[in-house]
């Protein structure tokens, strides 16, 4: 049995540091994406509402071509994806990236909606909801069969009251059963 605890303590202690990266990564990003409800865990959003002298209401082939010009003396860095009449009054303006502008024809005033990645936290999105598939799902895999691995040494790895046999075992318990009855409760409805 000496033995055998050896090998769980040495691969527990290697496993442990060699998934150190990727447990931050899961971690940090599950926290971020369980709560999608609350905030866009991807993108920063921010709106401006800006003016352009007023293009009037004709039609959409020559009024088009003049907002993206007075648009492009505002910013011309900017680079325009597509255009919509959304509306009499309105012209939508789609930019490279994700970000939008709606155009009042008449008042000339226009909003701006940015969208910007948030810097490491997309990334880790990425990585955490597969969203890339090929290699990702190899080494998510790995990563999964390190985690199982884990487990099921760390259950060796203290003896007596605070083990398997005392405190550890009720949590362990207590950590197989909350899964088990969350699962059951939402089955149950």
């Amino acid at each position: 049995m000496a033995t055998f605890r050896r090998v769980c303590l040495w691969l527990h202690r290697e496993l442990g540091f060699l998934a150190v990266g990727l447990t931050l990564v899961y971690a940090i990003s599950g926290l971020a994406v369980n709560h999608a409800h609350h905030w866009d865990a991807n993108y920063q959003r921010s709106r401006v509402v800006e003016r352009i002298e007023p293009p009037g209401t004709g039609e959409t082939a020559a009024i088009a071509p003049l907002v993206l010009e007075r648009l492009a003396a505002l910013d011309p860095e900017i680079a325009v994806k597509s255009t919509w009449r959304s509306g009499r009054e309105f012209l939508a303006v789609f930019l490279e990236g994700g970000s939008k502008i709606e155009v009042n024809l008449v008042t000339g005033e226009f909003l701006r909606e940015s969208v910007k990645r948030r810097a490491w936290l997309y990334e880790m999105n990425f990585m955490h909801l597969n969203t890339g598939k090929r290699a990702w799902t190899g080494i998510a895999d790995v990563y999964a069969g390190v985690l199982i691995v884990l487990a099921v040494s760390g259950i060796f790895l203290v003896r007596g009251r605070k083990g398997l046999k005392g405190r550890g075992g009720v949590l362990m318990l207590l950590g197989v059963l909350l899964p088990l009855a969350y699962a059951f409760i939402v089955a149950g409805r």
